[in-house]
């Protein structure tokens, strides 16, 4: 049984990480494990990358209805600003598990011809477990700052959002990709290089 990553019917993006796949029938019962949890994750992610566009849909249509309406009313909405900020917000954060997930980010391969198949291999954990560590840094410096907005109870400006659920959107984004880099990580080391 070969792993096929996709997203929506007729998507074959490969994976380059993973390009041989991960065989369950190895009877690695933690390779498996492994398999599950990406796909999991890769299954979540896609849902909330949808959010994400979505979101980034709306910050147009309201930046567009803002545009016209500056034309045809003299004025402008009132809020555009808060709402396309807070749209972005979660376009931006929800997309990013999905880049992770997907192995949708870019990469440059400066050492990997010098190094084989296995260094190849343990370069790829250890990307993978850099990318965790960042992530979950910037997850908890992220929900230090939220929680310090959600104590002072921040508001935007015009439309007096709280600014916590731009904060929030952040760190469950960054949570979640910490999360993905993780199983990745345990996913490539279960694969045995190969």
């Amino acid at each position: 049984m070969r792993v096929r990553r996709t997203l929506w019917p007729g998507s074959r993006r490969p994976d380059p990480i993973m390009a041989k796949g991960v065989q369950p029938e190895d009877g690695s019962g933690q390779a498996a494990l492994a398999q599950r949890l990406d796909d999991g994750l890769l299954r979540v992610t896609s849902g909330l990358a949808m959010l994400g566009i979505f979101a980034l849909v709306a910050a147009i249509a309201v930046v567009i209805g803002d545009i016209i309406w500056r034309r045809l009313g003299g004025g402008s909405f009132i809020g555009s600003v808060d709402l396309t900020q807070l749209s972005v917000m979660i376009a931006v954060s929800m997309s990013i598990p999905y880049a992770f997930s997907n192995g949708g980010h870019v990469r440059i391969d400066l050492l990997g011809g010098a190094l084989g198949a296995r260094g190849k291999w343990m370069l790829d954990i250890c990307a993978s477990l850099l990318g965790a560590a960042v992530t979950a840094f910037l997850c908890w410096l992220s929900a230090k700052r939220g929680w310090e907005v959600w104590t002072y109870g921040d508001v935007s400006q015009d439309l007096a959002i709280p600014m916590v659920f731009f904060w929030a959107a952040l760190v469950s984004g960054l949570g979640l990709s910490a999360l993905v880099c993780l199983v990745r990580a345990a996913r490539i080391f279960t694969s045995g290089g190969r």
